[in-house]
């Protein structure tokens, strides 16, 4: 019996590799984005680089999370 999970859809039976990693850097990529967008340094000038640096880092990272989710197609 094949159990189904929500994280990743089974091909054939077997996680593909390929799929997994890609999951793991887009949530990487999406937690150092929200890491970024949060801090708070008390210098305006770097806290508006990191600002948009999170947001650079944060967008694709929620869409590839999503795309590895089905939900995006």
């Amino acid at each position: 019996m094949a159990y189904s999970t929500l994280i990743l859809p089974l091909k054939g039976g077997k996680y593909t590799m390929g799929e997994t990693i890609l999951f793991l850097v887009f949530v990487a990529l999406s937690l150092m984005g929200g890491w970024l967008i949060l801090r708070r340094t008390g210098d305006y000038d770097i806290d508006f680089f990191t600002k948009i640096l999170g947001w650079i880092l944060l967008i694709p990272g929620i869409m590839g999370v999503m795309d590895s989710l089905r939900i995006l197609q």
